[in-house]
């Protein structure tokens, strides 16, 4: 079977890291989301803490500068780089690797940015209305309800500040998927099973004569 990488992005509480880890189980290949963190850490001599914050510091635009800066800059060669672009600069050296030792599910990181000039690179966003995100955040995620909706949505609000800035482009924008799904109707299950069929039917194509 052909080499294939599947980002997963998402809404905060729709499902997608837990959708990305049985998705990777199904398909047998390897899940990686919070290792990134590690190996970004390693690979930039940044905190692990400051690293995973990233997309929560984002929350308020003020630590952003107006321009977006792309992944084409280098990331070490100059030692005035912001600590936070040398942080995004080696996540994506990390995300470039870890795709290219072979199949595998990357959750979120502007993984459908970094990889997304690769053919073999199926980009999938999940989300769920609000009220289903909160539900989600109480019951599974056992977070405390009070203020939840307004926390979820900064949550959102972080990661599209982040991946705006860093990318140029706009988070959740259906055209730059090749699947968009609600998980409030799929359920985690059948959203697996979607996301599964789309590969196993892609890589039908490719292997074909």
């Amino acid at each position: 079977m052909s080499s294939y990488v599947i980002s997963v992005s998402r809404e905060f509480g729709s499902g997608g890291r837990v959708i990305g880890k049985q998705l990777a189980a199904k398909l047998g290949i390897p899940c990686y989301d919070r290792t990134i963190i590690q190996k970004t850490s390693e690979k930039s001599g940044l905190s692990p803490d400051f690293i995973a914050r990233a997309e929560e510091r984002a929350r308020s635009r003020f630590h952003l500068s107006i321009a977006p800066i792309g992944i084409g800059a280098p990331a070490f060669t100059h030692q005035g780089v912001p600590v936070s672009h040398q942080a995004f600069f080696a996540q994506a050296e990390v995300i470039r690797e870890l795709a290219d030792e072979g199949p595998c599910v990357i959750v979120g990181r502007c993984s459908d940015y970094i990889l997304g000039d690769r053919p073999e690179c199926l980009k999938v966003f999940v989300h769920a209305p609000l009220e289903q995100r909160v539900k989600r955040c109480v019951e599974e995620y056992h977070i405390p309800p009070t203020g939840l909706e307004q926390r979820v949505s900064g949550m959102d609000r972080g990661r599209a500040n982040y991946y705006n800035y860093y990318t140029g482009h706009t988070w959740g924008e259906m055209r730059r998927y090749d699947l968009t799904l609600n998980s409030s109707l799929t359920g985690i299950d059948g959203a697996v099973q979607l996301i599964a069929s789309l590969v196993e039917n892609r890589q039908r194509g490719v292997d074909e004569p």
